[in-house]
């Protein structure tokens, strides 16, 4: 072996022995990671978001199956949804199980846009745990219905609303909601 090949080995291997002892940081550094925590932003999570008490009225269509009052002592939270609808059915047990995370801050109500009442019994046959749900009595009102609330009158299913203590919308959003999304939603709810 030549010696430069025997240098280049031993400036290696003792840089690679580790004496178990370490410099301390530099003065104003800690030795340890910190990652910086993500604004919640609201605004980025709804569709349409009044401050306040700003928003429009939050009103009950006419429902067949169960009633849903128009105001509520607490913040509501209103999901819109069908039994034909993959992401609504994909995200009731995240909804169950927020609504146990989050406990009293809010009512969790339901209101299905299928068209007939067989199909939501046929769907519950299959779902017990789906909780029970009026729907809507005319389906031809609903585009009426979601732009009172700020919505455009094609909104997808599932939709979210979230009804302040005083019956006003604050958030509305079409769309699926995921698990990143709880801590808008928690933010929402606390406001």
């Amino acid at each position: 072996m030549d010696r430069l090949s025997a240098l280049i080995i031993t400036v290696f291997a003792a840089g690679a022995c580790d004496s178990g002892k370490k410099e301390p940081p530099p003065a104003g550094r800690t030795d340890t990671t910190k990652v910086a925590q993500k604004a919640v932003d609201t605004k980025a999570f709804c569709d349409v978001q009044f401050d306040g008490t700003s928003g429009p009225k939050f009103t009950v269509p006419p429902l067949v199956g169960g009633t849903l009052a128009a105001t509520a002592p607490t913040w509501r939270w209103v999901n819109v949804w069908a039994t034909w609808c993959k992401p609504c059915v994909e995200e009731m047990p995240r909804l169950a199980k927020w609504r146990e995370k989050l406990g009293a801050k809010y009512e969790l109500d339901f209101i299905s846009v299928d068209e007939n009442d067989a199909d939501i019994a046929e769907f519950r046959k299959a779902h017990p745990d789906v909780p029970q749900s009026p729907r809507l009595a005319d389906n031809t009102k609903q585009a009426d219905w979601l732009v009172s609330l700020g919505l455009d009158g094609g909104a997808p299913v599932p939709i979210h609303i979230f009804v302040e203590p005083q019956g006003h919308v604050r958030c509305a959003r079409a769309g699926g909601v995921r698990e990143q999304d709880f801590a808008a939603i928690e933010k929402l709810l606390s406001q």
